[in-house]
């Protein structure tokens, strides 16, 4: 959906608040101090980030987050931090929630919580992201974030979070990386506890030519030298954008909704019974309230990166506003529409220790 999408991941904690925690710090200095801190931890989230440093824009008096993460040209832009909170809105009105797996009643009972920090208080929260998007302001007193990349192990014990929720950030990471995340959020999930993902749809349903050249034009700079051309598949996928070919550069074969599910159910660690849900949502005012919410945050989304897609389209930055402005126009013509999905499992209970493995980090 849109561009730049990055989900602004909440924590909670009782502990001090610590916005750029790694394996080899000193929030690791022992076996019995992590046990105790981290096992106070019982539901965590991951979101699309970037960074390792905390660098910072500011333009017209907002602050804004330089993103470092090389993906196109696209993505070396800013992050608005009010868009995130926007992004986090629109979706929870997509869905009237925040997650959709059964952890409700274990999220009230406490020992457990979930993004909606005040909905559970005696649950905690554990965010994880590349980039230190952490609100600076009106912090949770239960809430914790935590600076690490997935790719480089979290810094957690086995079986240490009720639940893990992962979302928009299917295409932070190739189809190999997927294979190391994916065991790396088994890890730190406990026997029993849940995991959850959300993604959102690369591709727009009756969309214009405007939308069209917009989406087409994301991903001109990518080498697709390692793309195979699969006949009359790939003919068809082509029709529909070249996003879809991006998603192939990265190894990422088939429909989001199929290859989320497929990457899960090879894990021999969740169960198999893996429940897919999926919504739509329509862009612009014909839709109500909703709609005009998700017009105005794909737009503002394509404002974000005027400069860089104004560069890639070889035109100039009065063309560009103009062929917003009608992208805006254009979803109210045609009706246009995106998916919105979620898949939820549960880890299966381990029958002997042996099955249990421990970070490097840890050893």
């Amino acid at each position: 959906m849109g561009l730049g999408q990055s989900k602004n991941t909440s924590i909670n904690d009782s502990n001090k608040f610590d916005t750029n925690i790694k394996p080899d710090t000193k929030f690791v200095t022992n076996k019995t101090e992590r046990r105790k801190k981290f096992r106070s931890l019982s539901a965590l989230t991951l979101s699309r980030g970037n960074g390792n440093n905390e660098i910072w824009n500011f333009s017209n008096g907002k602050r804004f987050h330089h993103n470092s993460l090389r993906i196109s040209k696209i993505s070396d832009t800013i992050i608005d931090e009010e868009r995130l909170q926007r992004r986090h809105q629109l979706f929870k009105r997509i869905w009237q929630t925040n997650f959709s797996a059964p952890v409700d009643e274990t999220l009230t009972a406490g020992g457990a919580r979930v993004l909606e920090i005040g909905s559970y208080q005696s649950s905690m929260f554990t965010g994880v992201d590349k980039m230190p998007l952490f609100p600076q302001e009106k912090k949770p007193e239960n809430a914790k974030f935590l600076q690490a990349n997935v790719l480089n192990g979290l810094p957690f014990l086995d079986d240490t979070f009720d639940f893990v929720y992962m979302g928009l950030l299917v295409t932070a990471f190739t189809a190999i990386e997927w294979e190391k995340v994916i065991p790396e959020i088994v890890r730190v999930t406990k026997q029993g506890g849940w995991i959850e993902f959300m993604e959102s749809d690369f591709q727009y349903y009756n969309e214009g030519p405007t939308t069209a050249r917009l989406t087409d034009s994301c991903i001109q700079d990518y080498d697709f030298r390692e793309f195979v051309v699969m006949s009359k598949i790939i003919i068809k996928k082509f029709v529909y954008g070249a996003v879809k070919l991006f998603m192939k550069s990265k190894g990422i074969i088939g429909p989001l909704d199929l290859y989320i599910l497929k990457t899960m159910e090879t894990n021999e660690r969740i169960d198999k019974n893996i429940k897919t849900d999926e919504r739509s949502c329509f862009v612009g005012k014909w839709a109500g309230e909703l709609g005009q919410l998700a017009v105005e945050d794909i737009t503002k989304g394509w404002i974000t990166v005027k400069s860089p897609m104004s560069k890639l389209m070889k035109i100039k930055s009065r063309e560009y506003d103009e062929i917003i402005a009608t992208f805006a126009k254009e979803v109210e013509q045609h009706k246009t529409y995106f998916k919105n999905w979620r898949f939820f499992g549960q880890k299966i209970v381990a029958t002997s220790a042996s099955n249990i493995t421990t970070p490097s980090w840890y050893q």
